[in-house]
């Protein structure tokens, strides 16, 4: 499994998250709609074709209802197609608009860090004599505001992720894993289900190649170990040429069938590279900790390697 990546499909309103502050959200909008005197004032988060009101004003408006999932394709695309660097204006009846018959609307298009968009302020029905370069210059500066906020809710996710991700192949790290397989593997013991450790090293395929395994190598043998592995499984690359397993089996032959299912493709697409692998399988009435056992699959490995290092000569 391989350390997630930030998540902006999940609706920001149901995750709670330190660098975003919804109240000092709720009185931005509270201000712009006053400043514009419009009918209502909303800040809209979009994901795919739907979108969801994060912040309304009145914050007790029945015009699209706080938290309400909606659909928006119109008011996404309307609003990509005209975006620009300021107040974007929108005619109503151009995107099939739920805002209870708005004669006009603008709208400010909010984006994550990396250029995504995130969705957008929207104004409805603003009085046209606050339509004004001062009025759109304080749209602006509630934009850099929320969009400082992203910003910094990517940094502090970004550096959770690093804490535990290995840089080089974006697999967990021994750190990740030490955090993460004891969490897993008590869940398992709940519900039954039994367990192996698997410890992999890369090596040279032939008696006569190099010692040395290429950073490419490494790579792939990380891409091919995550994307064989199901998302109950944890993943880590542990040494410059070793990789773990934690994976939640049926019987222990299942682990010789794992070992035997990555070797086969590896021999696909990197042929002058094999696997030496140690293993160490468990029920889950046994009491034995990781610690244990991570020791008893990598002394197979070495044993392992041992045996055929003995046949090369």
């Amino acid at each position: 499994m391989l350390a997630q990546d930030n998540n902006q499909k999940v609706w920001l309103r149901e995750k709670d998250h330190p660098a975003i502050s919804m109240p000092r959200w709720q009185q931005q909008v509270d201000v712009i709609n006053d400043l514009y005197q419009a009918k209502n004032t909303l800040i809209i988060q979009t994901n795919g074709e739907e979108a969801q009101t994060v912040c309304s004003a009145p914050f007790d408006s029945k015009n699209l209802i706080l938290g309400e999932i909606f659909e928006a394709k119109g008011l996404i695309q309307s609003m990509t197609e005209k975006a620009d660097f300021g107040v974007i204006h929108i005619d109503p009846a151009e995107i099939g608009c739920a805002t209870n018959a708005a004669e006009r609307l603008l709208a400010v298009q909010l984006s994550w860090p990396d250029g995504r968009v995130f969705g957008c302020l929207l104004i409805c029905d603003p009085q046209p004599e606050k339509m004004t370069a001062t009025h759109a210059a304080v749209c602006g500066s509630v934009k850099a505001l929320i969009q400082g906020e992203f910003k910094q809710m990517y940094m502090m996710e970004q550096l959770q992720r690093l804490s535990v991700q290995d840089e080089f192949t974006y697999m967990l790290n021994p750190y990740g894993f030490n955090l993460m397989a004891p969490r897993q593997l008590s869940l398992s013991r709940r519900f039954g289900s039994h367990a192996g450790l698997i410890v992999l090293e890369a090596m040279p395929s032939r008696a006569n190649a190099s010692e040395a395994i290429g950073s490419q190598f490494i790579r792939t043998i990380a891409r091919v170990i995550s994307e064989s592995m199901r998302e109950a499984d944890i993943c880590a690359r542990f040494d410059d040429k070793q990789f773990i397993i934690l994976a939640f089996i049926d019987h222990e032959s299942n682990l010789d069938t794992l070992v035997a299912r990555l070797r086969k493709r590896l021999v696909r697409e990197a042929p002058d590279v094999d696997l030496v692998s140690g293993m160490c399988f468990f029920s889950p009435d046994s009491q034995q900790s990781l610690m244990p056992m991570q020791q008893e699959a990598i002394a197979d490995l070495e044993k392992n390697r041992a045996q055929i290092l003995a046949k090369r000569r």
